[in-house]
């Protein structure tokens, strides 16, 4: 997506007089309605953008004001939506005595000024340990198409048409992710709900590390979009008393975190607050504004590259190739949970990757190539 900067910083402007409810700047002449929407929806930030264009003298008119409305009206019926879906899942999965954690977006719903501010793709849960598939009739029951169940080691993924998608988690991070170690026992640090004990929540301090390791996961592959450093602002200032810092502080090294958290503390504040936008985070400033919501494909490329030339000594195309397609066990494993029992499949599931993710997606794997071959000079 071509980002212009004049767009981005306006976008990032709005979305500051919104988190601090203050009178926006008005448009300037170099940037147009079109492209700004196209940018707030590439971050799931539209209803944060809308909200501070509705206090402007110079509002969008004709086809840019129909456009902005429509999107308005698209997401307050998702955000509805969601919640009212959120209650029946937490429901029907509780009432079966199956432990269930909330994550994410739905857990930062009710602490931002409107809930339609705090926009997402999908409702993300935690299901308690041994019991994820006893969820999937519960699941069905309540209209959703079990469309990719049982088959990746972490997550089962369901869908109600036209808006609806659910992720219900085996377990918040797999092992071939470096820092999965700290969510490995995750279920023995989740509380009751005083009304629910089937209805489990995280500590704080959990809740705010979590959110690093899904930012930095993403940010390291894909990357992050400007909603999760909304959510950081949010951490640090009206959350704030509601996390034991120094318990916090303990933590990041373990974790590697420390220089992470400072460059999500610094942008977020000079997006947000009132601070300074220096030259130190000027590059992963424009990393977040090209990454959008979810990262781009040339991002988790750039990720790619880097990890099989530098980390495994890839050094053609075959090579990277032959590498990506031929997996190491413990990685097959995520995508392959079977081969945790029955180790002698391996050659057969790489055969049958070889053919889905190859043939199957041929256009893709030649971009990959192509992209590794330009990188690396050959």
């Amino acid at each position: 997506m071509d980002i212009n900067k004049s767009v981005s910083n306006y976008l990032i402007s709005l979305i500051k007089a919104t988190v601090q409810d203050e009178m926006p700047v008005e448009k300037p002449e170099d940037v147009s309605w079109s492209k700004l929407l196209e940018l707030a929806h590439f971050h799931k930030v539209e209803e944060m953008a809308f909200y501070s264009i509705t206090k402007l003298n110079d509002k969008p008119t004709d086809k840019d004001q129909s456009a902005w409305f429509s999107a308005h009206e698209k997401n307050q019926l998702v955000d509805v939506l969601q919640q009212e879906e959120h209650k029946l899942v937490v429901d029907a999965v509780t009432k079966a005595g199956i432990g269930i954690l909330p994550l994410k977006g739905i857990v930062l719903k009710p602490y931002y000024r409107m809930s339609l501010f705090r926009e997402q793709g999908d409702i993300d849960y935690m299901i308690e340990p041994g019991q994820i598939d006893d969820v999937v009739p519960i699941m069905t029951e309540l209209g959703y198409d079990a469309k990719d169940v049982g088959k990746e080691d972490s997550t089962d993924d369901y869908a109600k048409l036209p808006y609806m998608e659910v992720e219900m988690h085996r377990r918040l991070f797999p092992p071939t992710e470096e820092n999965h170690w700290y969510t490995d026992d995750i279920w023995d640090r989740v509380r009751d709900n005083d009304e629910n004990k089937y209805l489990k929540t995280l500590s704080w301090e959990d809740v705010y590390i979590y959110h690093l390791l899904h930012f930095e996961k993403h940010f390291s592959m894909g990357g992050s979009g400007i909603k999760y450093l909304v959510d950081h602002y949010l951490f640090k200032t009206k959350l704030k008393d509601r996390i034991d810092w120094d318990k916090v502080a303990e933590i990041l090294p373990t974790l590697n975190y420390v220089e992470l958290e400072k460059m999500m503390d610094e942008l977020a504040e000079a997006w947000f607050g009132d601070g300074e936008m220096t030259e130190a985070l000027e590059e992963p400033a424009h990393f977040i504004i090209t990454s959008g919501a979810f990262g781009t494909f040339e991002h988790f490329q750039e990720w790619s590259y880097n990890r099989y030339k530098d980390e495994l000594g890839v050094k053609s195309k075959k090579g990277y190739f032959f590498k990506r397609m031929f997996m190491e066990r413990e990685r097959m494993e995520f995508s392959y949970p079977i081969l945790k029992k029955h180790g002698w499949l391996l050659p057969f599931l790489w055969v049958h990757r070889l053919f889905s993710k190859v043939f199957g997606n041929w256009g893709r794997v030649k971009r990959e190539l192509d992209d590794f071959s330009k990188k690396d000079g050959k």
